[in-house]
């Protein structure tokens, strides 16, 4: 796993950081110069955004090819899409679990995106709302994948598939996880920019 860089000024939300992220883990005070300081592809950013003051720095910390994990005391779909277009890898309530802090670095660590559902939901609206698609991709998926596809692509979470469909969200990860193999992806949000794209 790439190395925590920390930058937080709640002390509070510092101990689940620190719980989460390891003894290989650094604390930053300030976050000027990072690229001279650091390694870029060795270390994940980890920044707390109690305002939007330090925007700047980290638009320039994700310019010199940092993976940033953006923490919000007061998150929001909005901000979190606005947040995504300067191109973080993820996004965070502060006071996230410490199991939650570990789920984000191994998949931003893995070269993937997390997104909580909410936004990732909203991205994907947006992706299939934009154009039609051709059906080839429907070829190389069984019937009930079809079905938990056309489902992802109508924005429903895991539990309404599983809802729509009578079957457990067992199952529908299940389906999800042989998707991801077959169309060589990782997240739901490849998987229908992959199926829009087929």
């Amino acid at each position: 796993m790439k190395r925590p860089l920390i930058f937080v000024q709640d002390p509070n939300a510092l101990k689940n950081w620190l719980t989460a992220c390891g003894t290989d883990s650094k604390i930053l005070y300030d976050l000027d110069h990072l690229d001279e300081r650091f390694t870029v592809n060795e270390c994940i950013v980890l920044i707390q955004l109690s305002d939007l003051s330090n925007i700047d720095q980290v638009k320039r910390i994700v310019q010199q090819k940092f993976d940033v994990l953006l923490f919000s005391n007061d998150p929001s779909t909005t901000e979190g899409l606005a947040l995504f277009q300067f191109g973080i890898k993820g996004y965070l309530n502060t006071f996230a679990t410490v199991e939650r802090i570990e789920q984000a670095l191994t998949t931003i660590s893995a070269g993937s995106i997390w997104l909580g559902s909410d936004i990732l939901l909203k991205m994907i609206q947006s992706v299939t709302s934009s154009q039609t698609f051709e059906n080839n991709w429907k070829e190389i998926v069984t019937d009930r994948e079809q079905q938990v596809a056309l489902l992802l692509l109508d924005s429903k979470s895991n539990k309404e598939i599983a809802e729509q469909l009578n079957i457990t969200e067992h199952s529908v990860k299940a389906h999800m996880h042989n998707m991801f193999q077959k169309f060589d992806v990782s997240d739901r949000l490849s998987l229908v920019l992959k199926i829009k794209n087929y």
